[in-house]
Formats: structure tokens, sequence, C-alpha cells
């Protein structure tokens, strides 16, 4: 099935289910889109360039000047240095691509179906990220390099992630209110997506301490229902609005 299929099945199932358990509308404290964050060229000055559009489009051409392994296995992420016109600037390349079949808490007993671990997950995060206004998902795109197949996603400068911060004791967030309606729009956003590999160390916190979403490879499973239909109690304004008014031909 394909993207847009499993986007159309999340949606309805938001439409349909969310008002059972009767969520609270809540505004939202910041604007719906990517505005208070700077992307940066690799000396740490903001690019030429900040909208999505042309971040995707030299995304897709530029040339890799660069690229390292980070994290571990086989299906680890690559860090690129890609150069444009006039600029250089950093991006990690996805290009795993497998089917798993995760075991049992105990390790016995019959193990759970299969599920795809996929670069293109990442892209279609971004995709249905932006259909939605979020602004919650760095710009991402497929592309080609050498014979590799994967997805090309710019790189999130000064941010860190959550799990570092709580490491160091150093996750204090200036306003807990609105950092808990951050948290409420991930839990919306993942069950759409049915993304059960959300953890701190996928969430990155920039200097506005804003939640940016990245590593969506395991999303998108084949399932019909809401992950996390019990704990979705509120749903930020301009998020609800969205989810109402988007149709199956945007989808």
């Amino acid at each position: 099935m394909g993207t847009a299929a499993f986007a159309r099945i999340f949606m309805i199932g938001a439409a349909i289910t969310l008002p059972i358990v009767q969520p609270q509308i809540v505004e939202a404290q910041e604007p719906p889109d990517r505005e208070g964050y700077r992307w940066l060229d690799v000396d740490g000055q903001p690019l030429p360039f900040q909208d999505d559009e042309t971040i995707r489009e030299v995304m897709r051409t530029a040339r890799v000047v660069h690229r390292e392994k980070i994290g571990k296995g086989i299906t680890g992420a690559e860090k690129f240095l890609l150069e444009g016109e006039n600029v250089r600037f950093q991006a990690a390349f996805r290009s795993v691509d497998v089917m798993l079949r995760p075991t049992t808490r105990t390790g016995v007993g019959r193990p759970t179906m299969k599920y795809r671990d996929a670069a293109i997950f990442e892209a279609a995060a971004y995709e249905l990220d932006d259909l939605l206004g979020l602004g919650r998902v760095p710009p991402a795109v497929e592309r080609l390099v050498d014979t590799q197949h994967g997805t090309v996603q710019i790189w999130m400068e000064e941010t860190q992630p959550e799990v570092e911060l709580a490491e160091r004791h150093e996750l204090k967030p200036p306003d807990y209110v609105r950092w808990n309606q951050q948290k409420a729009i991930m839990l919306v956003f993942d069950s759409l997506i049915a993304n059960s590999d959300r953890n701190k160390g996928n969430l990155l916190i920039d200097r506005n301490w804003k939640i940016w979403f990245i590593d969506h490879t395991r999303a998108f499973k084949r399932s019909s229902k809401l992950l996390y239909r019990d704990e979705v109690t509120s749903c930020e304004r301009h998020l609800w609005k969205a989810l109402l008014e988007t149709d199956d031909k945007s989808i």
C-alpha cells in the first residue's frame, strides 16, 4: 500500500476517532510553521535561502563533497556535506529499506507481523507534516546517490537531542504549557503515521525550545488503528482544523 493510502487511512481515523475521545482543542503558543529557526551552512551562517522549496531543490542537485557514517549498524544514516552554488551545508542521508519482524518481549511466542524500515518514510513524514502545516519535520527529498536510492534531509544545526539534555539534567523548558502542547502535537502526528519508534533520541530541541521530529523510517506501519488513541487528549487548533479540512485529493 502506498504512503498516500496510509495517510488517508490515518486521516480518516483521526476525523472519526478523535471526537469520540473528546480531545480538548487548545490554542497554539506559536505560529504553526518554521518561523524562529534559521537554516545554517557548514560555517554556522544562515543559508541564503530559507524556504522549503529551495532547500529541497538544492538537496536534490548539490554535489556530495564528503560523507561519513553516523549511528550504528548497517542501516545507520550518513552525514553529507553538500555543495551548491556558493553554499555548503550538511544533510542526513538514509538508504535503508528492509523488512523486519520484531521479537516478543520474552523472546518466545508468536512474533508480530513484519514491518518495513525504509528511508522513503522520512520523505513521506515530511510531506504529511507540510500538508498539515506543522513545521516539525525538516525538509526531506528522495535522491539517488551513486547507486543508492534514499532520502536526503537537511541537518538541524544548533539543536540537541532531548535525550542528551535529559542526561545532563538540562531538560528544563522555560514554558511547560507550551512544551506539553508540543508533545501533544507529536502524539497526534505519530498516531497518524503509525510511528511506534518515537524516543527522546529522535526529538531535536532548538534554542527556542521548539521540538523537531526526525527518524521516521519505521513509521507507516500496516495498521488502521490510531497508535496513541487513548493518550490523545488534546489537539492544537491549527492541526485540528487541518485534519478536518484536508481532502482526499491533496492526500
